[in-house]
């Protein structure tokens, strides 16, 4: 019987799904596989090998159930039925739609086609905007799961592409013409569940001295970075492009007013942040504000810059000298294998658990909605257990009682 298998790839962020079986089903025969990006593909080109008897479907099966790229080289596919007459497709709306954004960030407009082109439109571009079911989405959300994306890459490709394109399809047109859909499929809608993995991020005074011993022991430069990034909950893009005249050491701050950003496989420094929200000012404590304005007093672009004298390229820190320092850190003690974004999520998990209001934990964070911050960047510790022994033993009266024994 032909068989489905997981296959994760080696850094263990995604999956695909392998379809194996013998020729013929006999045991004797060798074995023969297709490998998918995702699992309902897999399980349906599954039923076409055991209906073909434990054979490679035909040429004329792989096309009609939408396996062209599976056929062979010397067999041309059907063409791909055309869409009726007057059929508005989901693609040629998002077309549309992105055509009508207000003022877009270039990237924005070239992240959200991406999105699009990559997970939405194999599934959804052609078909109707009008029949798209709830039942639909849901598969396609649980599609991407299974392939191995996380809840909130999902979150981000329904929250800034597929919800608004429905919105604006649930809306009449600008002359008065009917709404393109009566209702969005993505309301109430829940994500797809699965384990979310929790980030590493340092918990204790003692492990952020381990941590920081090892990078100033690697490199001092780098460690400075580190620093500041542990301390500010910066992304990388707003600590490796922060440049000198956005340091203010009378108020003890940093503001975000540059970020390096990824365009076409370059890193570029863009005047501004995506949203309104980057715009912020981060306070210091005193001792990383030395180091910082120290920094900032020489005469150069950046802050922190690599050996070269340009600002860092992600891949080149993470490479030359992350991996070292996190190894190290392991070495020296630290039972965690920290990222580089856990730094941002152990400041912001700290803040909230030290009491810090929700609206300054938001404004730190860079984020609109303090919902993400909770959700997402604010982790589990076990810094509140000492708290609670001491006031559940106190409500209980348990020295009063074993003393009286």
């Amino acid at each position: 019987m032909a068989s489905v298998e997981k296959r994760t790839t080696k850094d263990g962020k995604s999956s695909r799904w392998r379809v194996k079986w013998r020729e013929g089903g006999r045991r004797e025969n060798p074995w023969s596989s297709r490998t998918f990006d995702y699992l309902a593909d897999a399980k349906r080109f599954r039923t076409l090998v055991e209906s073909a008897g434990e054979r490679m479907p035909t040429p004329e099966q792989l096309a009609e159930h939408g396996f062209a790229e599976l056929l062979p080289a010397d067999v041309a596919a059907a063409p791909a039925p055309e869409p009726a007459e007057g059929v508005l497709t989901f693609r040629a709306y998002a077309e549309e739609w992105l055509g009508q954004l207000v003022k877009p960030h270039p990237e924005t407009v070239r992240k959200y086609r991406e999105r699009l082109d990559k997970h939405v439109f194999p599934r959804l571009g052609d078909r109707p905007i009008a029949e798209i079911t709830r039942r639909e989405m849901r598969e396609w959300q649980q599609d991407l799961r299974d392939a191995g994306l996380s809840a909130k890459t999902i979150a981000n490709i329904r929250g800034e592409s597929v919800v608004p394109i429905f919105k604006a399809a649930c809306r009449p047109g600008e002359d008065g013409e009917p709404a393109v859909r009566t209702s969005n499929p993505m309301d109430g809608l829940a994500l797809p569940e699965g384990p979310r993995a929790e980030r590493d991020i340092l918990e204790s005074p003692d492990e952020a001295r381990l941590f920081l011993e090892a990078a100033y022991q690697v490199d001092p430069e780098a460690a400075d970075l580190l620093l500041c990034k542990l301390s500010t909950g910066l992304r990388w893009g707003e600590v490796s492009a922060l440049p000198p005249r956005a340091v203010s050491v009378a108020r003890g701050t940093v503001s975000i007013v540059q970020v390096l950003r990824k365009v076409n496989r370059r890193w570029v420094v863009e005047p501004k942040p995506k949203t309104k929200q980057g715009y912020r000012e981060v306070p210091l404590p005193a001792s990383v504000m030395l180091m910082v304005a120290g920094r900032a007093a020489k005469p150069r672009e950046f802050v922190f810059v690599a050996p070269r004298g340009n600002h860092w390229r992600y891949e080149d820190f993470y490479t030359d000298r992350w991996v070292k320092i996190r190894d190290l850190a392991r070495e020296k003690g630290l039972p965690r294998r920290m990222t580089m974004h856990g730094l941002r999520h152990s400041l912001l998990t700290l803040l909230a658990t030290e009491g810090v209001d929700l609206a300054a934990l938001r404004t730190m964070a860079g984020h609109a909605s303090v919902t993400t911050t909770m959700n997402v960047y604010v982790h589990a510790t076990r810094r509140h257990h000492e708290p609670v022994r001491q006031i559940v033993g106190g409500f209980l009266g348990v020295d009063e009682l074993t003393a009286a024994r």
